[in-house]
């Protein structure tokens, strides 16, 4: 911008100076409005380029839930404010009418009612080090459960408040709307702590911590996110709350402490490590939905976690219903509840619903029917909101894996002979995942069979993410010492596009909807592996494997399968039977570094 209103302006040691004595540079952090200033030719500029550097403003100021701007050329001005409920401007007015220039002004040290400029619980400190670098963030909450044995620190803060110093940005949502924000504090002696931000619009029947809350409530469920703090966010008094006056939406600040951490699945240290992760994360999601009737709806790489660490369980309650986890299964044992180590953590439900129906409820919930989920991978019916009839694989079912004699002893060891028998097809029967093919195979008549199937949000749809997000991990993921050849890198560009470059279509103009996402499979299983490097080719023939489960539509089947976690089952079996055939031969990797794809960044949808 060409002028910025800055806080304290006397502290010259924190600003760059040019040699004749102008600023060049300050810190974003200590920016409190910006100008734009455009010459007459130029005005129809102003008002975007204002509009974008508060775009960024709101975005690096988690300590700012609102933001003033001003654009000026030689005749007008314009005050632009932008909110969680969206950017307003005012009309371009001379500068004669210097009425709303000086309300500008004023507005920036006493703001209207409703114009909430600053969070005063969230406030910055200056880094140590950098004099450009990022700064901390101090967060001053209410005390946390028992949960987190840390807030038992009597200098922590106050007997109501806990203030959490040397906070650090890892993430940053879209400035209007939800506005997400996620602070990482890293704490000695403790596991870190995570801390999420976000807008909570009215329209919302969900809400994460009341689910969290549900998820928890009869004991601790390993391997899902706990909230130890819930509140809604109050700076000097009042609870931070926008209204939009011509929706009538409104916007309300929430806070979630999570104590619960993990990290991304492309730090993972082997291949193994990856199949536990998928294992589990299927596990809970499954265990969570029929006993805790939560259903996530957005599984993906942004919401599946490795190597999880969490503080010690509030009061030693535990969940009773978990069944065993991967490394218990391949271990043959069942640990004590305070030794379960889950391989996955799943976070973020944002975008959960609670199951309050059942499946053959002919009144289906209505939140069910709404689309959620990230591009990359969400599942393809969940895009148009229907079964994919036309697909080249949507008939081409296939029956439940049979494990080998040592996987199925393992399996029947942890789970039990009836969970085994109850899932599993008679070889020589007509049965698919307990469920019939359609009584028509023709494409006009499936296409009409699926017209008169009720969409809602299946389990099974969120399995289909978890394969996606393993296929995402395990297609770049790069083993010790390995290398691509010119004939592999350039498959897995070609891979990695057509997966990357799904989009999601608006809901109106989802007719003709291809998903780039089945080109992988369409050309069959060589060029599907020929994409995977010679170490990995094992690993692409289970993605094959898997993908053949993931890719049938279910629903147009004349008697579904039974079950509704029979695609979690399916990929489950899979995964057990190459962790147990490669028990010796994990494939290391190099944590943290990735098969170059040409890869762009991925947003989170919603």
């Amino acid at each position: 911008p060409d002028l910025v209103g800055v806080f304290k302006l006397p502290v010259t040691q924190h600003f760059s100076l040019h040699t004749d004595g102008t600023y060049r540079e300050v810190p974003y952090h200590r920016v409190e409005t910006i100008i734009e200033a455009k010459t007459e030719h130029d005005r129809a500029k102003a008002r975007p380029q204002a509009a974008s550097y508060i775009y960024h403003m709101l975005q690096g100021h988690p300590d700012r839930p609102a933001y003033y701007g001003l654009s000026v050329t030689p005749k007008y001005f314009q005050v632009l404010y932008g909110s969680p409920t969206g950017l307003v401007s005012s009309e371009l007015t001379p500068w004669t009418e210097v009425g709303k220039l000086c309300a500008y002004i004023y507005s920036l040290y006493d703001p209207p009612a409703g114009h909430i400029l600053h969070d005063r619980t969230v406030t910055w400190q200056e880094p140590r080090a950098t004099l450009f670098g990022r700064p901390s963030w101090t967060i001053t909450t209410t005390r946390p459960s028992r949960a987190d044995p840390s807030s038992d620190d009597p200098e922590s803060g106050e007997d109501d408040v806990y203030v959490y110093r040397g906070a650090e940005l890892i993430f940053l949502g879209y400035p209007f709307g939800r506005r997400t924000t996620i602070f990482r504090v890293r704490r000695e002696g403790y596991p870190p702590v995570i801390i999420k931000e976000y807008f909570l619009g009215s329209g919302r029947r969900f809400e994460e911590s009341d689910l969290l809350a549900q998820i928890h409530a009869r004991g601790f469920v390993p391997g899902v996110v706990r909230a130890v703090t819930a509140e809604t966010v109050q700076s000097d008094g009042d609870a931070i709350v926008f209204r939009n006056a011509s929706t009538s939406e409104t916007r309300t600040k929430r806070r979630i402490v999570m104590v619960d951490a993990g990290v991304d699945l492309e730090y993972a240290k082997s291949v193994n490590d990856l199949l536990k992760v998928a294992y589990d994360a299927l596990e809970i999601h499954r265990a969570v939905a029929r006993h805790r009737r939560v259903l996530h709806r957005d599984m993906s790489l942004f919401n599946i976690l490795m190597y999880p660490t969490s503080c010690e369980c509030d009061e030693g309650e535990w969940c009773d219903f978990l069944p065993p986890l991967i490394d218990e299964v391949l271990t043959g044992e069942r640990l004590p509840d305070d030794k379960r180590k889950p391989s996955a953590l799943v976070i973020d439900f944002d975008h959960s619903a609670e199951l309050d129906v059942t499946e053959n409820t002919v009144e289906v919930f209505e939140e069910l029917q709404f689309r959620t989920g990230t591009p990359m991978y969400i599942a393809r019916a969940v895009v148009v909101l229907a079964e994919l009839p036309s697909s080249a694989f949507a008939v081409e079912f296939e029956k439940m894996p049979a494990l080998s004699a040592k996987a199925r002893a393992l399996y029947i060891k942890a789970h039990g002979e009836e969970r085994y028998t109850q899932y599993c097809d008679d070889p020589n029967g007509n049965t698919y995942h307990g469920g019939t093919r359609p009584h028509v195979s023709a494409v006009d008549a499936l296409i009409e069979l699926a017209n008169k199937t009720v969409f809602y949000h299946r389990w099974r749809y969120d399995a289909e993410s978890v394969f996606w997000t393993l296929y995402s991990v395990l297609l770049r993921v790069l083993p010790l010492n390995a290398v691509d050849t010119a004939k592999t890198a350039s498959r897995l560009k070609k891979n990695w596009t057509d997966f990357k470059s799904h989009t999601i279509p608006d809901v109106d103009d989802t007719e003709g909807y291809n998903d780039n996402r089945m080109r992988l499979f369409t050309g069959g299983k060589l060029v599907f592996k020929s994409a995977f490097l010679p170490k990995m080719q094992d690993v692409a023939d289970l993605l094959y494997e898997m993908g053949k489960h993931v890719l049938p539509s279910y629903a147009l089947m004349s008697k579904p399968p039974p079950h509704e976690d029979h695609l979690h089952e399916a990929l489950q079996r899979l995964i057990l039977e190459y962790l147990v055939t490669h028990e010796d031969d994990p494939i290391p990797l190099t944590p943290g570094v990735l098969r170059a794809a040409a890869a762009e960044a991925v947003e989170k949808d919603g």
